[in-house]
């Protein structure tokens, strides 16, 4: 029977979350565990941008995987709204606009556009006259842009508390601050050790973020997960045009809000689990953004946020069962698109969970590629 299957979520960010919501929702009996409260760590800092023809390059593995959870997240996000009524995310196809600054990366432009023409993927190529009717807040610098109209935005904080609660409604447990270290394959199942108790459950799915690498498996090397700060800026926009897209340049990005707000985002420094938000960071950002935007000048600064993206050699994530452990489940790893790839995520390791249904996309991202390193 599902209803006496027990499993464990180590990890309450937007990953997690959307594999207890989909477990939980199944019947599957759930606790989910976290060292923060839910949604404290990287997801509490992302933009939420669902761009995977921006985030991935043209034929690789992990646009393959972002466009194919693109695909599902119109039926994802009507889940997660039946099951947390009452619970409003803000979830808007805004489409991108990727502008290029400078004569490379108006080819690198219209190379893409090019690509995605032979895809069929809807795109349009703006400049001149049509640049400025769509975006007339863009500098006047900008040599073109490219419009993709099928990208998305979500409200990632809204998300996580909506996922955690409709998990909740199915009978899902949630323990935080709990941090649980150890995770050891026995003879009826997987052992958690939570201090000095140990806990059996039927499988464990460890959806830690960056850090997944402390969360030592039994016989099994230290995961390589390492923590990729990035911080972002939350600004007022002043009197005049806001962005009504998401805007990309090469050195920053930013994210409009129905309340008014804009999101910028986002440095990329490996600098380890600091967390601070720094004053190189921050003028970084703002540079950047004033160069794309010139009037984000008179733009107020609401806040900074900061989190740590867990970031693989190859920016795949980590996903799929440890032959050694076959009641460990990975799901981490996923770098800057977590919130991309969580409704694909979810439906991988749920049907792992309840059918040992092996998707064909866990061949890419096997967690045991990296056995090896040290």
């Amino acid at each position: 029977m599902l209803s006496e299957r027990r499993v464990a979520i180590i990890g309450a960010g937007v990953i997690g979350a959307s594999i207890a919501d989909a477990l939980a929702s199944r019947g599957v009996r759930v606790t989910l565990f976290d060292m923060r409260a839910p949604g404290a760590g990287a997801s509490q800092a992302s933009a939420g941008v669902l761009a995977p023809f921006i985030e991935a390059k043209p034929g690789s593995p992990l646009l393959a995987l972002g466009a194919r959870s693109l695909l599902m997240w119109d039926d994802f996000m009507a889940g997660v709204r039946d099951r947390a009524p009452g619970h409003e995310v803000e979830y808007v196809r805004t489409g991108t606009l990727e502008v290029a600054l400078s004569d490379e990366e108006h080819a690198h432009l219209t190379t893409a556009a090019a690509w995605l023409a032979s895809e069929g993927v809807t795109h349009d190529w703006l400049e001149g006259p049509a640049l400025v009717a769509r975006a007339p807040m863009v500098t006047s610098a900008a040599r073109g842009a490219l419009h993709l109209p099928d990208h998305r935005i979500v409200n990632v904080g809204a998300l996580v508390r909506a996922l955690v609660q409709a998990a909740r409604l199915s009978g899902a447990v949630c323990v935080t601050p709990t941090e649980i270290v150890h995770v050891e394959q026995v003879r009826h199942g997987v052992e958690v050790r939570i201090g000095d108790q140990r806990h059996t459950f039927d499988h464990v799915v460890i959806a830690a973020g960056s850090w997944t690498r402390r969360v030592r498996v039994a016989g099994v090397p230290v995961f390589p997960v390492r923590p990729i700060r990035g911080q972002l800026l939350h600004v007022r926009w002043p009197d005049g045009a806001r962005p009504a897209h998401s805007i990309w340049g090469t050195r920053c990005y930013t994210v409009p809000w129905a309340d008014g707000s804009l999101l910028v985002g986002a440095t990329v420094e490996d600098v380890g689990f600091d967390e601070r938000a720094t004053v190189a960071g921050v003028r970084e950002l703002m540079d950047a953004v004033v160069g794309l935007l010139p009037s984000a000048a008179d733009a107020s600064l609401e806040a900074v946020r900061v989190g740590l993206r867990p970031a693989t050699a190859d920016h795949l994530p980590l996903l799929g069962p440890l032959s050694s452990h076959p009641g460990v489940i990975l799901a981490a790893g996923h770098y800057r698109n977590g919130i991309l790839l969580a409704p694909l995520t979810a439906d991988i390791v749920s049907k792992l969970v309840l059918t040992n249904e092996r998707d064909a996309a866990l061949d890419l991202v096997s967690p045991e590629r990296f056995y090896g390193y040290t």
